[in-house]
């Protein structure tokens, strides 16, 4: 009988300390629950477990500090990214101005010619800094409303300079296919991979089609200039990255590439033939 009441109190044992460990694992998931909610209460208990529930308090605390900390340095980059390009506005529109007083003076210079071009390239830069602050500072900036795609590549061509010789395709397939999201953000993205389109020297046909599915919707843009070396291809997206043949700034293709995330979409580019293929896809939730 001893060895049996012996036998049945160790089993007991067993099961009531099992038992306290599981409620005190439970008890700290809760506390990492409930921190996560920024209810930063902790449990006055002292046991084992006290030690390891007091080193997960201080750890996420620093993690929270570090994320604010983050959060207002990245914030005062994007105010001085923005401050700048709004105080370069200034002098070169007063350096436009001037060179303008030179082309009067001096109609057949090739350095006036030069000097303009440069100055009006400076400008754009400072209107993508500004537009790049923009989305940087923003996470709500989208408006959410419904857009046909004719209309939206109809507006983003006709805000476009393309080449003479550039001919421009759109299929039927637009006309029956509408999205939610910001119309004027949406043309800007549009807009930058046109560009980037006619920016390739043999390209001189874009062609622009759609299709729709029970997910999403999709806007292919397809070019024939050559396509996009294997090397590139996974860098184009990002902020700054510039092709040896490039004339831009590297940033067009990143900030469509932001633009379209923030319309609860994905962009995606591909060789196709002779040229590449943009696809956006527009998933179907409002």
């Amino acid at each position: 009988m001893v060895y049996v009441f012996w036998i049945i109190s160790l089993l007991f044992l067993y099961y009531f300390l099992e038992k306290r460990k599981k409620n005190r694992i439970n008890e700290l998931i809760n506390l990492i629950e409930n921190m996560k909610k920024q209810n930063y209460k902790i449990p006055m208990k002292q046991d084992d477990f006290s030690i390891l529930e007091d080193e997960i308090y201080k750890l996420f605390i620093e993690i929270v500090e570090a994320k604010e900390t983050s959060t207002k340095n990245s914030e005062k980059q994007i105010e001085y990214l923005e401050d700048i390009a709004h105080q370069i506005k200034t002098p070169i529109t007063s350096m436009l101005f001037s060179i303008e007083n030179l082309e009067m003076d001096f109609p057949d210079n090739e350095d006036v010619e030069i000097l303009k071009r440069q100055t009006l390239r400076l400008n754009s830069l400072s209107d993508i800094l500004l537009k790049l602050s923009s989305l940087d500072a923003n996470k709500d900036l989208m408006k959410k409303e419904e857009i046909r795609l004719d209309e939206l590549v109809d507006y983003a061509l006709d805000s476009l300079n393309l080449k003479r010789f550039t001919n421009v395709e759109i299929d039927k397939s637009l006309k029956g296919n509408s999205i939610y999201g910001d119309f004027y953000w949406l043309a800007e993205a549009l807009i930058n991979i046109f560009k980037n389109a006619d920016n390739r020297p043999t390209c001189d046909k874009i062609v622009v089609s759609s299709y729709k599915n029970p997910l999403y919707t999709s806007l292919i843009i397809k070019d024939n200039g050559g396509g996009i070396k294997k090397e590139n291809m996974k860098k184009i997206f990002k902020r700054f990255y510039k092709t040896p043949d490039s004339n831009g700034f590297g940033i067009g293709l990143a900030m469509a590439k932001t633009i379209v995330e923030k319309n609860n979409g994905e962009i995606s580019v591909k060789n196709e033939n002779d040229g590449a293929s943009f696809e956006i896809k527009f998933y179907n939730v409002t």
